[in-house]
């Protein structure tokens, strides 16, 4: 069920985005941010499936020039496909290496290498395309519509950079490749941890725009598909399943937003909000299965921000949460 709900979430979010796209409706937010960043961030996402696998994960972040103006969210979207990708196509007890250049002064090419199924020299061409995955038979084994790679080149496309793909053939790995126009360090950036071993800098810095959020909700299922589609547009996403645990999460943790079901097993998530404003001004969306006047008000008197009606649309999470964050 968990599987199947998750597979579901990115589904979902996956055609949400082959749509903006296709209504040139997609909409970029960019900054400068630290591809080394970036990259570690979407490997996080990864870990546990990794972990499953027992594959061996290489960082080789040999780039210097690091600095790139960029959507963050979207670039991680991007990396998470590829490292996800490799994760699936990767045979247990595989190996992925994940390195970065400078190819010339101003740009830098972040690879992610694999010793899996390959691609077959027919398949390169296409393999960009929305709903492509290079041979039936591989849509049969792994699953999924083929949107990741497409959606990825938009994005990347998006941003003036290129994404390329090699392949020696059948079971021989892969190595996809994102090129993309460096720009200057921000004060306090690249410049004052140039001392770092490349392959730390990752780990040692932490963007102030990685909103951290709360999600509190009883249903596990829910939860998991959520936190995976929040965390895909670079959230950074905690979980508690009653009242008492998130009360706890926000003494001991800093939270940007919480998000919470309103029916809670211990208490409603009217209790919950009352309760943690009472020490830290912590904007909320509240989630119900009821979106009457009366129910809108009881969720703002309690101290949210929004309410938002189940079924969640989550566009309409996602722009709530922009609203609520910039």
């Amino acid at each position: 069920v968990r599987r199947n709900v998750e597979l579901e979430a990115r589904l979902i979010d996956d055609l949400l985005d082959v749509t903006r796209i296709s209504k040139g409706k997609l909409q970029l937010s960019f900054e400068t941010i630290c591809v080394h960043q970036i990259l570690q961030r979407a490997y996080e996402i990864c870990r546990e499936e990794v972990e499953a696998k027992n594959l061996e994960v290489k960082f080789r972040l040999c780039a210097v020039h690091t600095s790139v103006e960029g959507d963050p969210a979207r670039l991680q979207q991007v990396f998470w496909n590829l490292i996800k990708n490799s994760v699936k196509f990767t045979p247990e007890k595989g190996r992925i290496t994940i390195e970065t250049v400078n190819p010339t002064a101003d740009t830098i090419e972040a690879r992610i290498i694999d010793t899996g199924i390959g691609i077959e020299k027919e398949a390169i061409d296409k393999i960009f395309n929305a709903f492509e995955q290079g041979q039936a038979e591989i849509t049969r084994r792994f699953g999924g519509l083929g949107l990741g790679l497409a959606i990825s080149k938009a994005l990347i496309d998006a941003h003036d950079g290129k994404i390329r793909v090699q392949s020696p053939g059948k079971d021989q790995g892969a190595t996809f490749s994102v090129e993309l126009n460096t720009v200057a360090a921000p004060i306090g950036g690249d410049s004052e941890r140039k001392d770092q071993p490349a392959d730390r800098q990752a780990e040692a810095t932490v963007s102030q725009h990685h909103r951290r959020v709360l999600l509190v909700d009883d249903h596990h299922d829910t939860c998991i598909a959520m936190k995976r589609m929040l965390e895909r547009h670079g959230y950074e996403i905690t979980v508690a399943h009653s009242a008492e645990q998130a009360v706890e999460k926000v003494r001991i943790e800093d939270f940007d937003l919480l998000i919470s079901d309103i029916g809670l097993p211990d208490r409603s998530g009217y209790e919950l909000m009352r309760e943690v404003r009472v020490n830290k001004d912590l904007p909320g969306i509240a989630l119900s299965g009821f979106g009457s006047e009366q129910d809108v008000k009881q969720a703002r008197d309690a101290g949210f921000a929004e309410h938002l009606t189940k079924p969640i649309n989550f566009e309409r999470l996602e722009k709530t949460i922009q609203n609520l964050l910039s």
